[in-house]
Formats: structure tokens, sequence, C-alpha cells
């Protein structure tokens, strides 16, 4: 469900573009080091990490190979690198970044103690660990969707992530990982679609864990399922433009 680069950008990308300035904030990223981004996707995060300092140095990681291709083409700054890697064993010596941070990945990876332990391993004492995760109650995109998708079919809740998407379960994870001075918050935005056709396209691409599941459907279910998804934005002005809102916890503490 992670495959496809350009399908990823049409789902998400254009979410990740507008956290990752708030994200860099609340982690604090002082200009001037070096910076990991874990699970670094397509490149948002390091995008805006390049365009809000002028020193640091950026790596960022991710297991999806066409992601890193594509972060590599479209993140060309030669502060910015990026190459295949798994969180839960990152290649990199102990203490070797000033900052580690995690921006919509820890809560699709299994171990993601693991991968919390292993940022913390690879930044430096005194260095700053951050990740965020959307809110599964207040992320509209794939909320609305799953609701109506358990309506019409009870074995649709079970592919509901259910980790690290609850207010204090970052927080939990960061003092078990033994980080100092842990805060969480949440983080707001809003994202705009042209039409509902606009909300639908992606999901019928395969992309991500709405893709997964709609390619499974047969043609008829996977109609009913679009069918109530429209009737449910009509209010706002299905099918012409409409908002959704989502808010992202996200943590940060000390190595």
């Amino acid at each position: 469900m992670f495959s496809d680069a350009l399908a990823y950008e049409d789902l998400m990308g254009r979410w990740s573009a507008r956290l990752a300035p708030l994200f860099t904030r609340f982690a604090k990223v002082a200009d001037g080091g070096r910076v990991l981004d874990v699970g670094c996707g397509t490149g948002s995060l390091a995008k805006t990490l390049v365009a809000t300092t002028r020193q640091s140095t950026i790596v960022g990681i991710d297991p999806v190979a066409p992601f890193i291709e594509y972060a590599r083409d479209h993140v060309t700054d030669p502060r910015a690198s990026f190459e295949v890697g798994d969180a839960t064993a990152l290649p990199y010596p102990p203490a070797s970044f000033d900052h580690a941070l995690a921006m919509l990945v820890l809560h699709f990876i299994p171990r993601s103690e693991t991968a919390a332990a292993e940022m913390r391993r690879v930044t430096r004492s005194g260095g700053t660990v951050a990740a965020c995760t959307w809110d599964g109650e207040e992320m509209e995109l794939s909320k609305t969707f799953w609701d109506e998708a358990a309506r019409l079919d009870p074995s649709a809740d079970a592919k509901r992530h259910h980790q690290l998407n609850r207010p204090g379960q970052l927080a939990a994870l960061w003092h078990t990982t033994g980080l100092q001075d842990v805060e969480e918050t949440a983080l707001e935005i809003s994202m705009d679609f042209a039409s509902f056709e606009d909300y639908w396209r992606p999901p019928q691409r395969g992309v991500g864990p709405l893709g997964a599941y709609v390619v499974t459907l047969k043609p008829e279910r996977r109609e009913a399922l679009r069918s109530a998804l429209e009737r449910r934005f009509r209010p706002r002005g299905a099918p012409g433009p409409f908002s959704l809102r989502a808010k992202a916890l996200a943590v940060r503490g000390g190595a």
C-alpha cells in the first residue's frame, strides 16, 4: 500500500506539506545541526527543513525505494540526502545527529518502541527527538472513511489503525524510551478539496490503508462506499469545493 510515490503525494503529500512547518517549529530544530528524518516518505519534511534552515544538513531514510527516488528528484538542495533503510535498525553511529524527527510514520511501524529507541540512540545528548501522528478521532479524511466503511462492512473496522493515535500515547512512548522533558501538543490544519472526486481519486489508486481497502472491494460495494461518503460531505458543498480538518499529536523530548 506504499509503493506508488505519485499516488501517495496525491493522497497524503498535500497534508504532509501543510503539517511540516508546524511540526518543525514544535520540534525546535536549531539551524546548523544534523537532522535525521525517519520515515521521510516523499520528502515533505525534508523540503520544509531545507527551506527553514540555512546551514543544517538533513538525512532522510525510508524503507520504500520509490519514495526515496521521488524525494531525491524533488528535494535537490545539496544539504539533503536520502537513503533506503529501516527505522528499527538505523544504520548510523550513536549520537550522530542533533535532531531525530519522525512525521506521520510511527503508527505504521509495528515495533514503534524499537524505532523510538533507535531515534534516541542516534541523537546526541541534549539533542531533540520528536514525532507526530494523526489523532484517530480528529482526522476527518480517514475517520469519515472508516466510519462509513464499517457501517457498510463491519469487518472494515479492524483495518483502522489504533496505534499511537490517541492523546498521551506518544508521550508515554517517549517516557518509556527514556527521553527527558517530554512535551506533547496538538497541531491543527485543514485541507481544501476541489470536489468530491478530488477526495475519492487517491484511494482508488490503492495507496495507504484507505486505498488498500478500496481496491479489495467489488464494484458494487465500492460504489456503495463512494455514495455514502459523498452524502457525508454534501452538506459542505460536495460535489463542489469543501474542506476537511485534521489534528496531529506531536511529542518532543531531549536525548
